[in-house]
C-alpha cells in the first residue's frame, strides 16, 4: 500500500469549504483534472454516495463516498477505473484555523500488476498523482477564494 499527504491552506471558513467538498457531483467546477462529473446514485451527499469522473480521453473515475463526518471529513473510495489502481481511498480532513480551513489530502492506494505496480508506482505513478492532488487543492482554493461558486 502507498500513501502520501498534500494540504493547502484556504482563506475561508470551514463551512464554506466543506459545502463544495460535500457536493460530490461538482468536483468539475473546481478540479483541473476532472472533464465533467455527475453523481451516479439517488443520495447526491453523504455515505454511500457516488460520482463519475471523465478525466479526459478514455480515463474516468468511479468513486464512492465510504466515510463521511459533516464538516471534519470524508472519503472517496476508486471503485472502478481504467486507471492501474487496484484499491484507492482518497481521505479528505478540514480543520479549523483563525478564520481559515486546512484541507488536507491523504491517498492510500495499491497498483495493479503485483510488483510490476510497485515499480511503475517508485518510478511514474506516485510523482503524478502527487502532482494531481497538489492541483485538485490550488484548484479548491482558487475556487472558493474567488468565490467562483
Amino acid at each position: 500500500m502507498s500513501n502520501f499527504m498534500t494540504e493547502i491552506k484556504i482563506d475561508a471558513s470551514l463551512e464554506d469549504v466543506w459545502e463544495v467538498l460535500a457536493d460530490i457531483g461538482s468536483i468539475e467546477r473546481w478540479n483541473p483534472g476532472v472533464v465533467s462529473s455527475h453523481t451516479t446514485t439517488d443520495e447526491a451527499t453523504g455515505l454511500g454516495a457516488c460520482r463519475y469522473c471523465d478525466l479526459g480521453g478514455k480515463n474516468y473515475l468511479d468513486e464512492e463516498v465510504v466515510e463521511w463526518e459533516d464538516g471534519e471529513r470524508l472519503t472517496m473510495r476508486i471503485v472502478g477505473t481504467n486507471l492501474p489502481f487496484k484499491t484507492a481511498d482518497i481521505h479528505f480532513r478540514l480543520h479549523a484555523e483563525n478564520g481559515a480551513t486546512l484541507v488536507t489530502v491523504s491517498p492510500d492506494y495499491e497498483l495493479k500488476y503485483g510488483p510490476l505496480g510497485g515499480l511503475l508506482d517508485a518510478l511514474y505513478v506516485r510523482r503524478t498523482y502527487e502532482k494531481g492532488m497538489n492541483a485538485l487543492l490550488a484548484g479548491l482554493k482558487q475556487h472558493i477564494e474567488s468565490d467562483a461558486r
